[in-house]
């Protein structure tokens, strides 16, 4: 018998899981159960293995540093006469 609690998921997270549990054919608790004994099992001497993360470009940053409000605001007044 488990514990009842409540955890935040990232929508990403829960979606992954949730499309794992129907391939498998079994219900989401016991899905998240399995991947949380995966993921503690790989600790290795006490330190955790780093997750692999996606990452992507974001392209170049326009804005000039460092920052003042004041130019924060030119641009912004600026950015809005090109689009009226």
């Amino acid at each position: 018998m488990g514990i009842r609690t409540t955890i935040v998921l990232d929508e990403d997270v829960l979606e992954r899981v949730r499309e794992r549990a129907r391939e498998e054919d079994v219900p989401f608790r016991v899905k998240l159960n399995d991947l949380l004994r995966y993921g503690l099992a790989r600790e290795v001497g006490g330190q955790r293995l780093e997750m692999p993360r996606r990452t992507f470009s974001m392209g170049e940053c326009r804005l000039p540093f460092p920052l003042r409000v004041s130019d924060l605001d030119a641009w912004e007044e600026q950015a809005a006469g090109r689009e009226g």
